[in-house]
């Protein structure tokens, strides 16, 4: 009993912190050398600078299908991998197949890190944009290298442009 006492006081107190128009953006990455991830947290700063928004950022292999369904928009971020995704965000989509329906329409980016300047890693992760019938709100950004500051504030405009379009797509038509 205390313990459905505890999660109903923490459901409100989310719901008082969260409110109605607040929007939840999910960035998923993968990153071993910390890179993709700097790129992540970037896009999370991004997000969490527009008012009535906040970003979940959590690595692809701690990611559930679940989240996938439950956000509002969500962007992906990998390395460059042998010029394609990172394996472990291939085995996530390949997990979320059977829900595309139920995420179809959302709000989406992408953005990658690699040694070189190659964008196929991001065009891996625009296809499945595709696939999903997710909404491509932006182009994608890809970082060469350790990310630039300038590779970084891209990073942060795109998740500003993605909680843009998340809560613009949450609002209620007025009459």
């Amino acid at each position: 009993m205390e313990s459905l006492y505890l999660f109903i006081l923490y459901s409100e107190l989310r719901y008082d912190m969260k409110g109605f128009d607040m929007v939840e953006v999910l960035v998923l990455y993968y990153s071993r050398s910390g890179r993709t991830e700097a790129l992540a947290n970037a896009v999370a700063k991004g997000v969490e600078s527009v008012e009535g928004a906040s970003a979940q950022v959590k690595r692809v292999d701690y990611a559930t299908v679940n989240d996938f369904i439950s956000c509002d928009a969500v962007v992906f971020g990998s390395p460059n991998y042998f010029s394609y995704m990172a394996g472990l965000m291939k085995d996530f989509f390949d997990k979320a197949l059977s829900i595309r329906e139920k995420v179809a329409g959302k709000p989406s980016a992408a953005f990658t890190s690699g040694g070189g300047a190659s964008n196929s890693a991001l065009l891996s992760l625009e296809r499945m944009i595709s696939s999903f019938k997710l909404e491509k709100v932006a182009d994608g950004v890809v970082s060469q290298g350790e990310p630039s500051e300038e590779d970084l504030r891209a990073c942060k405009k795109l998740g500003e442009t993605l909680a843009k379009r998340a809560l613009e797509r949450t609002e209620v038509p007025k009459d």
